[in-house]
């Protein structure tokens, strides 16, 4: 499989010529670095929950022109996504879905505490291999993990949270999500942070720029 990351918390995996794309969000695009048709037709998108920064319905309405993708997503997105006329397919926690040739398990994983209304936020597992967890450290039994997409900034993230979740998941790589608001020197020094911590525990930390790909 091939994972690319199009920024922040948005992962396109490839396996056997087949593409899903998770949480295509407006921070993705808010700098104009891409757009949505750069990351052209996909067979599935996951929406982890219903934030803007995981679901841009212009970003979906462009990308499902290209190839009508199955879209999969919570009750709660949902109304939302048929409020756009987007047709989807529910999916709860503790739900095992094949779509086109990606086995999905999904977790009921509780959002980060923010000083707002939570929105149901799920985690998704791609091939029993790659977990997202969305906007969570709230998963806690994903099986023997080859990938990790980890977020290490935002406003209900703690740096802290985020290394420990990483070592009590034990995954074998970590790609960082959810990190378009760290600029700079200031990622740089999330990253270094990240890494000299996890090395110790034989994790590799492996971030992503935009459009680079990392085989598993």
């Amino acid at each position: 499989m091939l994972i690319k990351k199009y920024l922040h918390s948005c992962l396109l995996i490839e396996n056997k010529g087949k593409k899903l794309l998770i949480d295509p969000g407006a921070y993705c695009f808010i700098e104009n670095k891409i757009k949505p048709s750069d990351i052209g037709p996909v067979d599935a998108i996951l929406i982890t929950h219903n934030h803007q920064d995981h679901y841009s319905p212009e970003a979906v309405r462009v990308i499902a022109r290209m190839r009508s993708p199955v879209i999969l997503a919570g009750e709660e997105i949902g109304s939302l996504l048929e409020g756009e006329n987007f047709e989807y397919q529910p999916v709860s926690g503790g739900e095992v879905i094949t779509v086109a040739g990606f086995t999905i398990r999904s977790f009921e994983a509780a959002h980060g505490p923010l000083p707002a209304v939570l929105p149901n936020n799920l985690g998704f597992l791609i091939n029993e291999t790659i977990l997202h967890p969305g906007d969570s450290y709230n998963v806690h039994d994903a099986g023997r993990l080859e990938v990790l997409a980890l977020p290490v900034g935002g406003t209900w993230a703690r740096l802290v949270d985020s290394l420990e979740f990483a070592k009590r998941l034990k995954p074998k790589t970590i790609i960082p999500i959810h990190d378009a608001m760290l600029k700079d020197f200031a990622l740089e020094r999330i990253y270094d942070l990240c890494r000299h911590n996890l090395e110790r525990h034989s994790i590799i930390f492996h971030p992503l720029s935009l459009g680079e790909m990392l085989e598993v």
